[in-house]
């Protein structure tokens, strides 16, 4: 049997596991990433790179890469243009081949045996639950850019309970699952995509899908530092009064995409959760900044 998979008339040797990698004025941190994913004690995966029409270096940082390890690395050229962070994921995943896939912040570093552990952890559920999909997440360590420890626990941090994320009911109030920590097998991919234009969080959008149809499992340990700095610092932001028209788009949107999950769900149930949720989140986002 032909273990190759083509893209636009090239040949690629398939690989167990897909890392999704989309990339947008990374060029900061983007190295040290790739250097961590190339690092992995387990070998038998290939990264995908999308990058959304960056202007500094990223680009030319990728190219370096897939000029050095061209059965590793490929960079998906496509003519879709700019499509902000969701979108970027939802094109990567359609790229997406193998039995498993893994998405990538491009400023986070990956530690030594992570997809190792979450792998094996993702066999055995499917073992025990044959043709499901599966997703399995991990915690995170929270540093900053220098990479100096800010917490052990991302999850604790942010008040996190992982247990809750295998709940569909949980997961409609609140995304308890992180993009960058989890793995989805081919299952999960088929029932996720593609992704709805209203969807602004992509691992937001899979773990509902999957806790709708399948399983989610949790590792309560770390698998990568979560680097805070500037553009992506966990609640930053100005100080802020706390408006109830604040909440109006995130309401609206929140529903929209609940429903195109759970179509048969209450309507008058559902958006008095969704918007006692929102409040709720933006009351303690507004006390923070106080």
């Amino acid at each position: 049997m032909d273990n190759a998979i083509y893209h636009y008339g090239k040949k690629y040797i398939k690989k167990m596991i897909d890392i999704l990698l989309a990339t947008y004025n990374g060029e900061k941190y983007l190295n040290q990433q790739i250097e961590s994913i190339l690092n992995q004690t387990c070998r038998d995966w290939r990264l995908l790179i999308r990058d959304d029409l960056s202007t500094d270096n990223t680009i030319n940082i990728i190219k370096n890469y897939t000029s050095k390890y061209p059965d590793k690395i490929r960079l998906i050229e496509d003519d879709k243009g700019h499509l902000g962070l969701a979108r970027n994921f939802g094109a990567l995943l359609e790229a997406a081949q193998s039995e498993y896939i893994m998405f990538c912040d491009q400023d986070d570093v990956w530690l030594p045996n992570k997809i190792e552990l979450i792998i094996n952890v993702m066999k055995a559920a499917q073992q025990r639950n044959p043709g499901l999909p599966v997703l399995v997440h991990t915690d995170l360590r929270v540093v900053d850019e220098n990479l100096n420890v800010i917490a052990d626990s991302f999850w604790k941090l942010v008040g996190i309970d992982p247990q809750t994320a295998n709940n569909l009911d949980n997961l409609i109030i609140r995304n308890a699952v992180t993009g960058c920590a989890m793995m989805i097998n081919r299952k999960a991919k088929e029932i996720s995509t593609p992704l709805p234009a209203e969807v602004k969080i992509h691992d937001w959008w899979i773990a509902m899908n999957v806790a709708k149809a399948g399983k989610i499992l949790f590792v309560p340990v770390p698998s990568s530092l979560y680097r805070q700095h500037g553009g992506n610092v966990i609640s930053a932001g100005r100080k802020k009064t706390f408006r109830l028209s604040d909440c109006k788009n995130g309401i609206v949107n929140h529903y929209k995409i609940v429903r195109k999950v759970v179509p048969d769900a209450n309507p008058v149930i559902l958006t008095a959760r969704i918007l006692v949720s929102e409040i709720t989140r933006k009351i303690k986002r507004t006390r923070k900044r106080a």
